[in-house]
């Protein structure tokens, strides 16, 4: 079966080549016989009828002296791909979301579904699963933020629509200028709720991506903080190792594979932090190449062949 591929993604020519989830995703499927393309959210657009992008005809590899080569430019209708991998990075916001709407045009297998990106907040969809995630408070109150921080000795605030460690700090509700510092959070936020959480030491330990292929735990890495800081992602310093899955990480999977399967999501990643569930991960969850080096998990490979299995000889 060869396959018409497009990645809808930030652009190609800014890959971190050692590290970046989407290529080794392409690279794989250049090396099943599929044809490969991209295009960003930009280049997407509906005319007369039809949901079109400008995209471009690439080869890739994981060679960081020249990772793509261009063969062909075209505007191309979105229909004529036979899958579309949703793999730009968030912020999430109304701009990603309108995007969602376009590709639910299209009769292309789109992964992750729109919709389903769309209905799994990341860091809000955990409010389902009350039992297996950190105490949790989302609003925009400063009062009632003061009140439930002042509960714990330390709490995590969060911008909801950031990745990668951005727009978290840490407070402690006894500091003098907690007050000072919440609002100017809520200020970053602007009118979205924040979400804040209490802090979990454990953290120090690292916290465990779980990748989920179909509903199912497909494999696990850690993630160690750097030293003088809570945040264990790469994009802020932390480091990947070698990690397992365990007991918990199974539970948790388990708990969220209802959601994810109604919501048709293939590929997701959770965050955990001892034993509980800190994030949904759906838009373009990353870390298969750091997983492929530490412990020999193929998750491209996997990936693929779950996609050619979902469409048929």
């Amino acid at each position: 079966m060869s396959l018409r591929i497009a990645v809808q993604m930030d652009p190609i020519e800014k890959m971190v080549v050692n590290h970046d989830t989407s290529l080794m995703l392409m690279v794989e499927a250049q090396a099943r016989g599929h044809e490969v393309w991209w295009f960003t959210p930009n280049d997407l657009f509906y005319e007369l009828g039809l949901v079109k992008a400008n995209a471009k005809r690439v080869s890739v590899s994981l060679d960081e002296k020249r990772h793509y080569e261009t063969h062909e430019a075209a505007v191309r209708a979105v229909d004529d791909f036979d899958v579309v991998l949703v793999r730009q990075d968030p912020p999430f916001d109304m701009a990603y979301i309108s995007n969602t709407y376009l590709l639910e045009l299209t009769k292309a297998l789109v992964i992750n579904p729109p919709r389903g990106i769309r209905n799994i907040s990341e860091k809000t969809a955990i409010l389902q699963f009350p039992d297996i995630i950190p105490n949790t408070w989302v609003g925009r109150d400063l009062d009632a933020l003061e009140a439930f921080a002042r509960r714990y000795d330390q709490v995590v605030l969060k911008i909801l629509f950031m990745m990668g460690g951005s727009g978290v700090i840490k407070l402690s509700a006894s500091d003098p200028d907690f007050r000072v510092k919440a609002t100017a959070f809520l200020d970053e936020a602007q009118r979205e709720p924040v979400l804040a959480q209490e802090f979990l030491p454990a953290v120090s330990g690292g916290d465990k991506r779980v990748f989920v292929l179909n509903g199912e735990p497909f494999a696990a890495i850690k993630r160690m903080p750097k030293a003088g800081d809570f945040r264990a992602n790469l994009a802020v310093g932390g480091e990947a190792v070698v990690g397992e899955l365990d007991d918990d990480d199974r539970r948790i999977a388990a708990a969220v594979a209802p959601l994810l399967k109604r919501e048709g999501i293939l590929f997701a990643g959770l965050d955990v932090i001892a034993g509980k569930l800190i994030e949904i991960n759906v838009t373009s969850p990353t870390l298969a190449q750091e997983l492929k080096r530490m412990s020999g998990e193929d998750l491209p490979k996997a990936f693929w062949e779950q996609v050619e299995r979902s469409l048929g000889p």
